[in-house]
């Protein structure tokens, strides 16, 4: 994971903007970050700093996701579309 450093924009930095993306779809499927850590064998902390922009979302996370079917209504293509093709 890399840590990133605030940024003076955060509200258009693209890292923070997968964050939001993420904690609203665990917050739809009423997961706490504690269930969702769980499901991806991660952490809580990663979690919070993925939803917080402090770290980097990889694509094998995007693909964790999805090979555990964390949001069992998104393909595979829908998680890419949310998390990287509507953002950058």
């Amino acid at each position: 994971m890399t840590e990133r450093k605030n940024t003076l924009n955060i509200k258009n930095d693209p890292y923070y903007l997968m964050g939001r993306k993420l904690r609203l779809l665990r917050k739809k499927e009423e997961l706490t970050i504690e269930e969702l850590a769980e499901k991806l064998d991660l952490s809580s902390k990663i979690i919070s700093n993925y939803e917080n922009g402090k770290n980097k979302m990889t694509i094998d996370t995007i693909i964790k996701i999805d090979r555990n079917m964390v949001f069992e209504d998104k393909s595979l293509e829908e998680l890419v579309q949310i998390f990287i093709l509507d953002i950058f």
